[in-house]
This record gives structure tokens, sequence and C-alpha cells, in this order.
């Protein structure tokens, strides 16, 4: 998992990284938490990361502590809860909040719960504290569930926050009767939106969830999609629910 989510933090650090990565995914080099730290010249050693996370550098202190996190520094969990006490950059508190719960300490899944409640929250890495808390598996889904249905209801919302958002709902572990419906409604709409990545990721959402009563609306934007390459993911998307509906 720490590989899968490093990707996503690499992508949310500096600018010139994000730029980077972002334009060239396919052969963008894949750095792990200890180069980029040596990159800031800290020291790999328990100690050395403990000190940076109090560094001035918002990009070194979350880095530290996902290294002590994939490290398995339980020790550090005070010195990281105290990081975490403290920081007030978005981006810092969800990457410490998620090293927390790591290594195992329920600090973590607090913050991020609390961050999933916090409407005044930045929406991208509001939507990284969902991800973070089904990462790890988090028993209380309801604040991170509402949060990505009001991101999904947020006509303001970007385009990559509502992609994204509609990606996180089908991994909520316990969907009740009723959530189903509020997810297949905001996913059946999304197959309309303006943006063709909206609608692709509307489409695998439905698919994803495989509820049967969304075959009806996946093929009328089969249908009505004027755009050849997104009709052919449209149509896979269907073709996959048609298959294997699970509800």
């Amino acid at each position: 998992m720490i590989r899968h989510v490093f990707l996503a933090l690499l992508l949310c650090g500096s600018p010139q990284l994000r730029g980077q990565q972002a334009s060239n995914l396919q052969t963008a080099k894949l750095y792990t938490y200890g180069d980029l730290l040596r990159r800031h010249h800290v020291a790999l050693t328990e100690q050395s990361l403990i000190a940076a996370l109090k560094s001035s550098d918002a990009d070194v202190r979350y880095l530290a502590a996902m290294k002590l996190a994939e490290d398995k520094s339980s020790g550090a969990v005070p010195a990281i809860r105290q990081a975490l006490e403290v920081e007030r950059v978005p981006r810092d508190q969800v990457n410490i909040a998620l090293a927390l719960g790591l290594l195992g300490d329920e600090a973590g899944s607090v913050k991020l719960r609390q961050v999933c409640s916090d409407n005044e929250f930045i929406p991208e890495f509001r939507l990284y504290a969902v991800r973070y808390s089904q990462d790890l598996h988090s028993q209380d889904e309801s604040a991170c569930l509402a949060a990505t249905q009001e991101i999904m209801n947020t006509q303001s919302a970007k385009v990559s926050d509502r992609v994204t958002a509609l990606s996180l709902l089908p991994r909520f572990a316990s969907l009740g009767p009723g959530d189903l419906k509020v997810i297949e409604a905001i996913s059946t709409r999304s197959l309309k939106d303006s943006d063709p990545t909206v609608r692709m990721a509307a489409a695998k959402t439905l698919s994803d969830l495989g509820l049967r009563s969304s075959a009806r609306a996946l093929s009328d934007a089969v249908v009505s999609e004027k755009d050849e390459n997104v009709r052919a993911v449209l149509k896979s998307d269907l073709d996959r629910l048609e298959k294997n509906p699970s509800r």
C-alpha cells in the first residue's frame, strides 16, 4: 500500500515535481521517500527523521513522517503525533495523519475523519483523507462518505476532484441501500457531465458498484455519447456490468 500511496503523495509535492510527473506519468521515475529525503540532505536514521519532522520545509516534514512509517518506527509515534498537532499545511496534515495510521496509531484515523468532516478544507486534500481512511480500513466511514458525496454535489468542484470522488465511492466497505441509491444517482447524473473524463469515471463507478438498475442509464449514455473513444470506454463498462452484476 505504501508504494500506491507514494505516487499520490509525489504528485502533490513541490510544483516542479508535480509538473514533471503530471506531464509524462508513463515515463516518470518513481522515487522512494529515502531518495527525496536525501535530495534534501536528510539522513535516514530514526533520530534524523524525527528531527526532520520540525523542518521549515513542508515537503521534508511529510516525507520524514512517511519514511518513519515505512520503517515501522513505532518509537517515533509520539514525535509524529506532536508534528501533526502543530502542522498547518493541509497536504502535510493528511500525509502525517496517514503515517500515524500506518503505524497503528488511532490518532491518525481520527485526524483523517476530522478532515473529511471539515467542509472548509481544500477539496483535493479532503479527498486524500477519504482515500487514506479507506486504505487504513477505518471502521467509521460516515464522515468520509458524506464528504465524497458533498464534493460531487458541489457545482464549483474541479473536474479532477469530481473524478477522484467518483473513483472513491465504490471503495466504501459498508454501503447501505440508501447510500447506494445516492451514489447511483450521483454517478448517473455524471454520465451527462460536460467533461469526458467525468463521464468515463461515472461509468466505471457504476460498473464497479455492480448495480443491475444502472444498466439502463449506462446503455442510454453509450447511445448518446458523441465522442467515439469515450463511447468505447462506456460500452466496455456496460458490458462488464451486464456480465457481472453483484447487486
